[in-house]
This record gives structure tokens, C-alpha cells and sequence, in this order.
């Protein structure tokens, strides 16, 4: 190769050196805007969009993936996760932890925006792994990132209506915010946990929380915002008759907040006050005034109607009151068949966020760790013990070897039982007799193999461990809870988490294939053990705590992943009888 050749080999890499070191300021520049300026940040960015295939594939990744975040600060919607795929899957490999933080909650964003929320709350959570071990301090890049990913996460709560998950993802959220150091925007953030607060009828925390963020912003010089928190105290005032209280709320509220017209009307979208305002009046007995500002609602809520019944039961107008009673039976069935389509949507998606098993398993790598490092200090005084640890831990690793590979013919056998005895009901009902005697057959000598499986292991029937999980302390524990004898009927996390223990403990097959091989989500794990342990119906859907549609939908989607049968009807047949 001559020496000009390597001259302009040299060039090269130098002039790409230098590309490079101009590309990679601007990506810092766009990446410093990102959060004060999302716009200028993605105007950065796209304008290095025509020199971005020349780029490193380093370098490409690290641009793509902040300008994927620039399109979202500045709310353009995700319609495929195929991009933040390809992010996540060579960060993971190759990126910083902030970048793999990034890149996981960019995947959660998209996954949300095309209707996979089970899924984007897994990758929100698999973002927040990575946040416990970077810096997210004030005024850095990763504290906003993760304010966006409770943010987020709080959101997709609220949509699958579940509000202890959606306050302890605010309560993470705000935390985060007050760590910014902007007063205004946390005491603002705070009302936030109003939402999720006023469907656990959480009433009192409610008027706590706002009267504090009230005094807070009203000291901050922000009497707008401060006097707009005060609709829901003034609601809550006006349902407990607390008529004093709530008008002089409403007179701040509505000389404050700047949210009404010289004509008195509340701007866009803010018009369920006017049920507050009915009901003061109608509490005051002015009837009048009551109903022009129940009517003045009537377009917004069919609480309008409620309030239009209460008027004319004042005035005794029998006619009127059935007239408006029927409006809003006509309005609440609409509003009713509307909430039951969104449960069996969000039914369809239930998921299992697996919180529990992530700690436990960290927790499990730690002592494992801990382990090591007490074994190694002390190696030299237990040499000989260690070596007998070893031969019989070798000893037990083959022993379990053989105990698995056991309970895989176990289930196996198992399986084609109910294979056959599916096949039996079906030849039974065409009389096919000689298929009938021949899978009878197979049956008994299905039954004949599991038998000697169980004996040749010494394993306990599944109907004893059964009944020994069944008798177990946690379990007669539920048994009491179904028979209103415990102060609660709902368990409690720690509850559940001790029956899956006990599971685990007298059922071990059983617990693999339900818990661990099945992926089964949270509700479909905790129907699947309650019909093991018999629970009617109606005491499950209390127990979990859900409703009618959503345990039909978990015994199905149940029924699919672990017997490949669609319907709810049979799931607790096959389940039995994977049993016997």
C-alpha cells in the first residue's frame, strides 16, 4: 500500500473524527434542552436526521434514542414499538444505565400509546430497576425521566382502575417533583391523589391534602391555582350538609379561580360545578335557582337529572319526579353499559406486574452473595466441612434431577388422562364402543403409571398435599374470611403472598406449572388457588376484590394457558382433575 494511501486513510478517519465530535455536541445540547425546551430540543435533532446513516452505530443508537424521547416531551403518539424495541434490545446489551432507564421507559411509552398496557407497565417497572442505581438528582437528566415514569405509571392505573397502584405511583411521582425544587408545581401535583382517593371514599385525606395545598400555593402568591382545588372540599361539604363551609369556599372559588364570565359561566369542561351550585341552593330552599343550575348541567352529567328529581320532590310535583327519575335510569344504564365494556376491555388485559417476585429474587442474589463472602472468609477453617457440602449438595442436585424429570412424566401422564377422559364424553354421547373400552384402557394404565410414579419417589398424592394445604393455617384462614369471621374479607398482599408460600410448600408441582410455567397473571393465579381450595364464585370475586365479568374472564384466559380449553365453564373441572 503506498504512503498516499495511507495519507488519505489517515484523512479519512480524522474528517470522521471530526464529524463525529460535532454530532455528538449537538446531541448534548439537544439532550441539555430536553426537558425546559422539548421543542428546540427536537428541532436539534431532526436537523442532524439527513447525516444520521453516516453515523457510528453507537452513535446512531444514542441519536435515535434521544430524539425518540423528543417526540415524546412534545406529545407526538407512538404508533409501533418496533424502534424502541431495536432500543431497548442494544442498550440492554451495550448502553449506560441511564440509557438502558431511558430506553425501557420509551418502550413503556409506546406499548401504552398502542394499547398494551400490561406490557408497558412490566417495562416501566424494568426502568425503575435502573433508576435505583443512577444519579436522579435535581436538575438532571434522569430525575425527569423518572417523574415521567411514575407519571406514566400512574396513568395506566387509573385506566385499569386500580387506585392503590395509582397512589403509590402519585406518591412516587410527587416525591419526585418536590425533589426539583419547584413549590408551585409540587403543591399543584399533590391533588393528583384526589382521584384515585375519591374512589376509595377517602374523603377526610382528601379535604386534608387539599387544604394544605390550598394554604400552601395561596402563601406562594398562586391564589388562581390555590382557589381552583377547592371543587371537590366544596362537593364533599355540600354531601355532608356542611352548608356553611361550602359557601365560603364557593365565594373563593368562584371570585378566585378565574375560571367564570361576567355572566357567571364556568368555562369548558369545568360544568359539573354547576351540581355543587344546585345543591346549595336546593339546600338553601331556593328551588328556582336550584333548577336553572341543574338544567344548565343537564347537557354535561346525568347527575343534572338527579338533581332535577330532588327539586321537584321539594315542590311535590309526583309527575316531574318520575319524569326526570326515568331520564336518569335511561342516562346511568347508558353510562353502566359503557363501564361494562371497559371492563371486559381491560379484563382482556389483565397482568401480572410480578413486583413481589422481582424483590424476592433480588433479595435471594443478595443473600446468595452474602453467602459466598462468609464462605470465603471462613474457607480455611472449613475445608473439610465444605467438601461434604459439596458431595452432598451433589447428592441433592441429582436427587431433585430425578424428582423433576418424575413430575414431568407425572403431569404428562396427567395431561393425557384428561385428554382421554375429554375423548371419553365425546365417544360416550356417538356410542363408539370398542374406542370407549380401548381408551378406558389407556386410562387405567395411565392410572396405574402415576401410581408408581408417586410411589416410586415416595410423593404424596395430589389430592393429600391438597388436603394438608387446604388444613394449613393461611388457608383456614380464607375459609374464615369467605364466613365473614375475620374483620376484613379482602386479604391483604401479605395474605396472598403466605398462601402462594403455602402452595409452593404442600403443592411444589402443582405451584410450577400454576405460578411459574403458566405465566398466569395476578387474578387468574389468585381465582386459579381459590377453586382449588373449592371458594364459590360469588366469595372469589369478593375476595379479589373485582367483579362477575373479570373472574369469567380470568377462568378463561386460565383455562387457555394451562388446559388450551377457551371457555370458563370447564376450568375448574380440568383443574380438579389435573388434580387427581
Amino acid at each position: 500500500m503506498s504512503r498516499l494511501t495511507y495519507i488519505l486513510i489517515i484523512l479519512c478517519l480524522f474528517l470522521g473524527c471530526s464529524d463525529r465530535k460535532e454530532y455528538t455536541t449537538a446531541i448534548e445540547k439537544a439532550k441539555s434542552l430536553m426537558c425546559s425546551h422539548p421543542d428546540s430540543s427536537l428541532a436539534i435533532l431532526k436537523g442532524l436526521e439527513a447525516d444520521a446513516d453516516h453515523f457510528s452505530i453507537n452513535l446512531r443508537m444514542q441519536y435515535l434514542l434521544y430524539l425518540t424521547d423528543a417526540k415524546n416531551k412534545n406529545f407526538v403518539d407512538f404508533t409501533s414499538d418496533s424502534l424502541t424495541t431495536e432500543l431497548v434490545n442494544y442498550f440492554d446489551a451495550s448502553g449506560t444505565k441511564e440509557e438502558r432507564m431511558l430506553a425501557h421507559y420509551l418502550q413503556g411509552r409506546a406499548l401504552a400509546d398502542i394499547g398494551e398496557s400490561p406490557e408497558a407497565i412490566q417495562e416501566y417497572y424494568n426502568a425503575l430497576e435502573y433508576a435505583d442505581t443512577v444519579t436522579c438528582t435535581k436538575g438532571t437528566y434522569n430525575l425527569n425521566t423518572l417523574i415521567g415514569i411514575y407519571g406514566q405509571m400512574s396513568a395506566v392505573f387509573h385506566e385499569q382502575n386500580l387506585p392503590n397502584d395509582e397512589i403509590w405511583a402519585i406518591k412516587k411521582y410527587i416525591d419526585c417533583v418536590k425533589q426539583t425544587g419547584d413549590s408551585i408545581r409540587y403543591y399543584g401535583e399533590r391533588t393528583q391523589l384526589i382521584r384515585p382517593l375519591f374512589l376509595l371514599g377517602k374523603k377526610d385525606t382528601i379535604l386534608s391534602i387539599i387544604k394544605d395545598s390550598y394554604n400552601s400555593l395561596d402563601k406562594l402568591g398562586c391564589h388562581k391555582d390555590a382557589a381552583e382545588l377547592l371543587t371537590y372540599p366544596i362537593f364533599i361539604h355540600l354531601e355532608r350538609h356542611e352548608t356553611k363551609k361550602a359557601k365560603r369556599l364557593m365565594d373563593i372559588f368562584e371570585h378566585q379561580s378565574g375560571l367564570f364570565d361576567k355572566n357567571g359561566n364556568i368555562k369548558q369542561g369545568r360544568e359539573h360545578y354547576y351540581y355543587s351550585k344546585g345543591t346549595y341552593e336546593l339546600q338553601l330552599g331556593k328551588l328556582d335557582s336550584a333548577e336553572y343550575y341543574f338544567r344548565k348541567l343537564i347537557p354535561f352529567s346525568p347527575d343534572a337529572y338527579h338533581g332535577m328529581m330532588q327539586v321537584y320532590q321539594s315542590k311535590k310535583n309526583i309527575d316531574s319526579v318520575v319524569y326526570y327519575s326515568k331520564l336518569r335510569e335511561a342516562a346511568l344504564d347508558s353510562l353502566h353499559n359503557k363501564m361494562q365494556i371497559d371492563v371486559v376491555h381491560q379484563t382482556a388485559a389483565l397482568y401480572n406486574y410480578n413486583r413481589s417476585q422481582k424483590i424476592a429474587e433480588k433479595e435471594k442474589t443478595k443473600a446468595h452473595n452474602a453467602k459466598l463472602v462468609a464462605i470465603n472468609c471462613v474457607v480455611v477453617f472449613l475445608f473439610v466441612v465444605s467438601l461434604l457440602s459439596i458431595y452432598y449438595h451433589h447428592n441433592q442436585r441429582k436427587k431433585k434431577a430425578e424428582i423433576r424429570h418424575l413430575e414431568k412424566s407425572l403431569y404428562s401422564a396427567k395431561s393425557q388422562k384428561i385428554e382421554i377422559q375429554e375423548e371419553l364424553q365425546q365417544l360416550r354421547a356417538k356410542n363408539y364402543e370398542a374406542l370407549i373400552k380401548s381408551k378406558e384402557a389407556k386410562m387405567q394404565e395411565l392410572k396405574s403409571t402415576i401410581a408408581e410414579l408417586q410411589k416410586k419417589q415416595n410423593i404424596p398424592s395430589e389430592a393429600d398435599e391438597l388436603q394438608e394445604f387446604a388444613n394449613s393455617n393461611i388457608a383456614q384462614l380464607f375459609y374464615k374470611k369467605s364466613e365473614n369471621k375475620t374483620e376484613k374479607l379482602v386479604p391483604t398482599n401479605a395474605e396472598w403472598e403466605l398462601l402462594l408460600q403455602e402452595f409452593n410448600k404442600y403443592m411444589p408441582a402443582a405451584y410450577e406449572r400454576f405460578c411459574i410455567n403458566a405465566s398466569l397473571s395476578t387474578l387468574e393465579l389468585h381465582t386459579t388457588i381459590l377453586l382449588i381450595l373449592n371458594f364459590p364464585e360469588g366469595i372469589i370475586v369478593k375476595m379479589t376484590a373485582s367483579s362477575s365479568p373479570a373472574i369469567s374472564t380470568a377462568k378463561a384466559r386460565a383455562n387457555y394457558k394451562l388446559f388450551n380449553k377457551k371457555e370458563a365453564s370447564s376450568f375448574k373441572r380440568n383443574l380438579i382433575s389435573s388434580l387427581k
